[in-house]
């Protein structure tokens, strides 16, 4: 499910930017297969941020993302547990089908973790979803944020002999008829703490725990330049320029693109600040995405 901030904005699209970084301590290594599959794709920069005035990023290697929000698929006023009208999604789908960007589905009313029956009745509503979309739109690449994998930090850095990442994995396997309806994984690896070790732990699993599910499918992970707003200390606070650098750089690593939500504080959109660090790290990135491949970073600092 995505997180509280995300709740706020979900009348808005979601957007996405990528960056490399260069560190030296090496991160958790991962399998031969993930090094082929990500290195069998170029990786995917893209972008609907939420900012105000923000400029078109014209000369940039950027491409367009559309979120659907809850918002945008149910009426105001409808039960959480009620199904949104088919005409309605289809009607949207048929708006989509015409577009090349990739759509990504974001309904956070139905909980993916619990009893069995409540997984199974919310991944099939979902699952529903997903489908009058693409017999609509049969050609766009369509996804559900945060939903394969379960975003569950604590779990996932256990460490995969550990019972609490195991269970965590069959939660996962749970929802593998939801899988089946995903043309693409959109896992969410958010910082909410100032560790970065535990950053790099936590989104190393859940890439690694995406490429399991996700078979030859494509990875694309959501971060956000900001710390997650359930920290009550840090917040919506800027994430320092170094940290940024070193998760688009993991992302670079393990995932196929990254799609960067970002641009909505306390009272709405913010205005587009060109002097932000966490900008001036994702320019230094996009200038030579296309001319080296990414370095493994291997220093926390």
């Amino acid at each position: 499910m995505m997180h509280p901030l995300v709740l706020k904005a979900h009348k808005f699209m979601v957007a996405g930017l990528a960056c490399l970084g260069v560190f030296s301590n090496p991160l958790p290594s991962h399998s031969a297969a993930t090094d082929t599959t990500t290195a069998q794709r170029p990786f995917i920069v893209f972008d609907a941020t939420l900012y105000k005035n923000k400029p078109s990023f014209a000369g940039f290697p950027v491409r367009q993302v559309a979120l659907l929000y809850e918002a945008r698929l149910f009426s105001g006023h409808q039960s959480p547990t009620v199904m949104p009208s088919e005409h309605a999604i289809r009607s949207i789908g048929k708006e989509l089908s015409a577009a090349a960007t990739p759509v990504i589905v974001d309904v956070e009313r139905w909980p993916l973790k619990g009893d069995a029956q409540t997984v199974k009745t919310n991944a099939g509503k979902l699952s529903t979803i997903l489908s009058w979309i693409k017999a609509e739109a049969p050609n766009v690449q369509i996804g559900a944020y945060g939903t394969v994998p379960l975003n569950d930090y604590w779990r996932a850095i256990r460490g995969p002999g550990s019972k609490e990442h195991q269970a965590w994995q069959q939660d996962n396997d749970r929802l593998d008829e939801l899988a089946t309806h995903l043309d693409a994984l959109y896992p969410s690896l958010y910082a909410f703490y100032a560790d970065r070790q535990g950053w790099v732990n936590y989104a190393v699993a859940q890439l690694t725990e995406a490429r399991r599910k996700a078979g030859e499918r494509p990875v694309y992970a959501f971060l956000m330049p900001v710390y997650h707003e359930s920290n009550r200390q840090l917040g919506l606070h800027p994430v320092e320029s170094d940290y940024w650098e070193l998760q688009l750089n993991t992302a670079a690593q393990y995932a196929d693109g990254v799609v960067i939500w970002g641009g909505w504080g306390r009272n709405g959109p913010e205005p587009w600040d060109e002097e932000a660090s966490w900008w001036q790290v994702t320019k230094r990135f996009m200038s030579r995405l296309n001319r080296v491949a990414p370095d493994r970073p291997s220093s926390l600092g």
